[in-house]
């Protein structure tokens, strides 16, 4: 670390007012020559061709075909030369659970059809022709059946009035839902999913990919499903409105059993700090075709690990710390590593989950979200990402065999619903972003193909990718304070945006012994537009930010942190004085503190059960709930991430009601008190006052 760079960027900082304080530093972070060395070499191209490659399996989690691309991409490492690769594997049969996650059964199926054979004959389904139309974890089996309607099939009322059983269901639900409703619980024989009539209309050949999501105990009972398109469904729902019966016949070779949950990893091992791994992750699973969806991340990846290779090998550039690349099952295979590699938490500084990257964003009008971290995990690597996007859209960078559209991204709040939500949660702690394109009219449909893939989209966002973590893995502590400055003069800009009437001092180096700040500041209450609770959460973040570079830094260099996270931690004491947050609770809930007791995101879902299963009567609280709150799961998640054995329970109501905004009272409270019933969480009792 140059000293003097340290000394300029101070003096600078403290001689200029808000307006002018500018260091001059260069505009990316990235050296041009890197970048440049980057975005030579990555070929979009080549990482459209393994997309080809993935595409040609039906990639279902847990299942053969899964194991077959997993198989496929290990060999396609192998010949790019890269051979410090590992697969662990983690049994999975519908009944081992990982945490709150129920691995799913493994299926191996063959073929299926599905017939009308009354009011006429047609062929409505043929799994080797699109494996889509049949419903994932279908049992195998032969059945012949009139068909009824019972509208969404999820719920005890859409079968009033209607026998189902030994007959097949049309419903518009979600499968998994319908099936245990008609099939486990009415005896049923299968079940036939439509879109609603909302559901993307003006493509209505489309069909959706949806499971059944068996667990064990249900495979002897379950039985099968297809999806239908709405051209196909009205034309039944028409026959049926008139009165007249429909009778199908459903062929299914396929069998229910226990798998294995495959999890590959690809090393480029760093020399210094070997410990430190930066890592890149996207989930490989999925039907076929699924291109989008997600083999463009899986295949962006490996086309990663050729360029890492070639860069390397060529000594244009030297890893201080170590990378790994990561190919999972979603959700299933992420949680079921984590709960291995426990020690995660000490050694991974950062997280890039490639999700849905190689859209032809005009055939599927989307653009590029890149999601950031949650309030419950502050990161440079927001900051980080956000300047490296900014750099590649100033290259226009495009593909020979791509397109040459606009490169449309967007930073955006935390967004759940892909493996990054396993890393950022609070018992994990690794911060983690998201790449991925939305919306996307294409998503879990048979309409998700690889023409629909674009090379130029793959080149951006591996460029992207690439060469934000050779950042992360090669940085030293002058690049290292760099960012951590710049977080500071973007944080504190934002912030006193937010405060129009306050007169900021000079951003310096300084020491923490400065007890009135709201003097130095020149802030008080009567200055604030807007709400005191929203400032406390911006400086406790900007602190927080600013304090999340000390992983890059060596422990002499991490004590400037002290310096320039100084000012927004005692803003945010501040802002918590004003807003009056104590004034009115309870004793007890100021020194009531919840511990958690799980790993990873609360699993609660038609694919996973357990949590309802054990919550019995008490989770129509928590539909309600999710009816009425608008980022409910959000609101649960950070909830538990706040959740960390230190905060009281008052100081969680605190950060999810700055994070979110109106939170019905004692909503917080009950979220946590339902899962001290299932023994996932545990209050300690209060302090005697």
């Amino acid at each position: 670390m140059r000293r003097s760079f340290l000394l300029l960027a101070s003096l600078l900082l403290a001689s200029l007012p808000l307006s002018a304080q500018t260091y001059a530093p260069p505009k990316y972070l990235v050296s041009d020559e890197l970048f440049k060395a980057v975005a030579a070499e990555y070929s979009g191209s080549a990482a459209k061709e393994n997309v080809k490659g993935i595409t040609q399996f039906h990639r279902i989690q847990a299942s053969p075909g899964f194991t077959q691309a997993r198989e496929w991409v290990v060999s396609r490492l192998k010949e790019l030369g890269v051979t410090d690769v590992e697969v662990e594997i983690f049994p999975s049969d519908g009944k081992i659970r990982y945490q709150t996650y129920t691995g799913p059964l493994a299926w191996t199926v063959r073929d299926a059809e599905l017939w009308i054979t009354k009011p006429f004959r047609a062929r409505f389904c043929h799994y080797t022709r699109a494996p889509m139309c049949l419903t994932t974890l279908s049992n195998g089996g032969e059945w012949n059946g009139e068909v009824v309607h019972v509208g969404r099939g999820t719920s005890d009322a859409d079968y009033e009035g209607k026998d189902v059983k030994g007959k097949i269901v049309l419903a518009s639900g979600y499968a998994a839902s319908v099936h245990r409703q008609a099939v486990i619980g009415r005896g049923a024989l299968g079940v036939l999913i439509y879109p609603r009539a909302e559901d993307r209309p003006e493509h209505p050949k489309m069909v959706r990919y949806n499971g059944l999501w068996l667990k064990w105990e249900e495979k002897d009972k379950a039985g099968f499903g297809f999806q239908l398109s709405r051209n196909q469904a009205e034309r039944l729902l028409g026959l049926l409105e008139k009165g007249q019966a429909v009778q199908v016949r459903a062929q299914v070779d396929a069998e229910l059993h226990a798998g294995q949950l495959d999890v590959t990893s690809a090393f480029f091992r760093g020399s210094e700090k070997p410990e430190q791994e930066i890592i890149l992750i996207a989930h490989l699973d999925h039907p076929q075709w699924s291109a989008n969806d997600n083999a463009s991340g899986s295949a962006a990846l490996i086309e990663v690990a050729r360029t890492l290779k070639k860069l390397i090998d060529e000594k244009k550039v030297t890893l201080r710390r170590t990378i790994r690349l990561m190919w999972v099952p979603e959700h299933s295979g992420t949680i079921a590593w984590l709960d291995k590699h426990r020690d995660i938490k000490e050694r991974a500084i950062a997280v890039l989950n490639l999700d849905m990257v190689g859209e032809d964003i005009y055939q599927t009008n989307s653009r590029l979200r890149i999601t950031r971290t949650p309030d419950s995990l502050p990161s440079f690597l927001n900051d980080l990402v956000e300047n490296v996007a900014a750099q590649t859209a100033a290259a226009n960078l495009t593909d020979p065999a791509g397109t040459k559209n606009l490169f449309h991204y967007e930073m955006t709040p935390y967004d759940p619903g892909s493996d990054h939500d396993m890393f950022n949660d609070g018992m994990v702690g690794v911060p983690a972003l998201m790449l991925g394109h939305w919306p996307d009219w294409t998503h879990h449909t048979s309409e998700d193909t690889p023409d629909k893939v674009d090379p130029t989209t793959l080149k951006r966002v591996g460029v992207l990718s690439t060469a934000a973590t050779l950042w992360l893995a090669t940085a030293d502590d002058e690049q290292a304070l760099e960012l951590a400055l710049r977080i500071a003069a973007n944080q504190r800009g934002e912030f006193f945006r937010r405060v129009p009437k306050a007169r900021p001092g000079p951003l310096r180096f300084a020491e923490p012994q400065e007890p009135q700040v709201e003097s130095r500041m020149g802030i008080s209450p009567g200055m604030i537009e807007g709400s005191p609770q929203e400032l406390w959460r911006r400086a406790s973040q900007a602190e927080r930010t600013v304090r999340s570079v000390e992983v890059l830094l060596t422990p002499g260099a991490s004590r400037q942190l002290d310096f320039l996270s100084m000012e927004f931690g005692n803003m945010a004491r501040m802002f918590e004085t004003f807003t009056g947050q104590w004034q009115g609770r309870r004793p007890a809930r100021k020194q009531t503190i919840p511990r958690r007791s799980f790993l990873g995101p609360l699993a609660d879902s038609y694919a996973s059960t357990w949590f309802l299963e054990q919550l019995g009567a008490d989770h129509a609280w928590w539909e309600e709930q999710s009816q009425k709150i608008p980022h409910w799961d959000i609101l649960v998640y950070e909830t538990l991430n706040f959740t960390d054995g230190k905060r009281s329970l008052a100081e969680i109501e605190d950060a999810v009601r700055a994070e979110f905004g109106d939170v019905p009272d004692g909503a917080v409270e009950r979220i946590l008190r339902d899962l001290e019933k299932v023994k996932l969480v545990e209050f300690a009792p209060p302090k005697p006052e």
